[in-house]
């Protein structure tokens, strides 16, 4: 138990100097060049999803690794409470409604714990935590800047869906998904490639629609889980 706990911090320590470092970076360069708001909402997005690779790989095990998204949320919530009173700090993010940075925080985190416990715990594949939280991440901002860009064919054929979405941000998250997806499963774990393309090239169109029909955010949710299962089933 002690070495759990001595790896959490560990892992934790790395996350602050990770995520505190680049954020850093992200928010001189805003206020030297004004980046767009999308812009830079997703900048941030990047930094927050993209440190499950820092949890992973300095971790020793797996429930050292879902135990530091769960202290992150415990750090950050208190903070975010009382940020979130201030207009200039949620200008400054570009909060689009009232606690959108609480919602977001207890979603990003409380899936990568769960993402990385049933990847590495039970499944025995930390690289499935990885490429389903980048396939995610990197997709969904992909959809975002390239639909709302792009965008010129909307979705309006199904009652379920967001009519704000696009058939090139959803092509655009396939194909951006795909290549994430398929870089996790060769780097991080080894996996050949004529094992890891059939798995992602169903995958990847897996994770893209499931975003397509998810609403209020909550892909945050829906797309890793679905992905994992995906890679799961198909390697």
């Amino acid at each position: 138990m002690h070495e759990i706990i001595v790896d959490m911090f560990v892992g934790l320590k790395y996350f602050l100097i990770y995520m505190f470092s680049l954020a850093g970076v992200v928010f001189l360069i805003n206020k030297i060049f004004r980046l767009p708001k999308e812009l830079f909402r997703k900048l941030l997005h990047f930094i927050a999803f993209s440190s499950v690779i820092v949890m992973i790989y300095s971790a020793k095990n797996w429930i050292a690794a879902t135990l530091v998204p769960i202290m992150i949320i415990i750090i950050m919530y208190p903070g975010l409470l009382h940020a979130e009173k201030d207009k200039r700090f949620t200008q400054m993010v570009s909060q689009r409604r009232e606690g959108e940075l609480k919602s977001s925080l207890l979603q990003l985190f409380l899936t990568i714990a769960a993402i990385i416990a049933i990847s590495w715990g039970l499944l025995g594949h930390k690289e499935f935590a990885v490429a389903a939280i980048l396939m995610w991440g990197f997709g969904d901002a992909a959809a975002a800047l390239i639909g709302k860009r792009f965008g010129k064919h909307k979705v309006l054929r199904f009652k379920h869906v967001d009519h704000k979405k696009s058939w090139e941000g959803t092509a655009a998250m396939s194909v951006v998904a795909f290549a994430f997806g398929l870089a996790s499963l060769m780097i991080v774990g080894n996996i050949p490639l004529e094992s890891s393309l059939p798995a992602v090239i169903i995958a990847a169109p897996l994770a893209a629609l499931t975003e397509l029909f998810t609403k209020n955010g909550y892909d945050t949710v829906t797309v890793p889980f679905v992905s994992v299962a995906a890679l799961f089933f198909f390697l």
